[in-house]
């Protein structure tokens, strides 16, 4: 029970590092989760990885008051449905016809732009810190481009 505090603190400043990364930002406001949302599937997820008791998650939210277990329960469950609900749109559209596996690559391109960007951000030391700014202010213009272009087929 002492390592509590110690995974718990952790925890928070990695929850919160996360969370005021720029493209986190950037995908957050565009995606179908609230800051909180966000904050208690990454909390829910970090207690499983420290491996700690479920109970303890809620204490890794970083920002306000700890919920109670009920509160950060709740949230935890409308986090998970709007994923879930997320991922059930796109399949939807796919199979309707209106997103083809065409359209959605891109995205999977993109992603795994993303995955390396976070590799490298842990990594880096301070000489590569402007390298990955920049590779940071690519990311958010390729984000930003790819959410306003037409996705959809057009139906001409």
């Amino acid at each position: 029970m002492s390592e509590q505090p110690d995974a718990g603190g952790n925890a928070r400043e990695s929850i919160k590092t996360m969370t005021h990364d720029p493209v986190t930002k950037l995908l957050l406001a565009n995606s179908q989760l609230t800051p909180v949302q966000l904050e208690t599937l990454l909390a829910n997820w970090l207690s499983s990885e420290v491996d700690t008791k479920k109970a303890y998650g809620r204490l890794f939210r970083p920002t306000g008051k700890h919920p109670s277990r009920g509160a950060f329960n709740r949230t935890l469950i409308q986090a998970q449905n709007n994923v879930i609900r997320s991922i059930y749109t796109v399949l939807l559209l796919a199979y309707v016809g209106l997103y083809d596996s065409a359209s959605l690559q891109p995205f999977i391109e993109l992603s795994d732009t993303i995955q390396s960007y976070i590799q490298n951000t842990r990594q880096a030391n301070e000489n590569e810190r402007l390298v990955l700014e920049e590779l940071n202010a690519r990311l958010l213009d390729g984000i930003s481009a790819l959410a306003k272009r037409k996705s959809f087929k057009n139906q001409a």
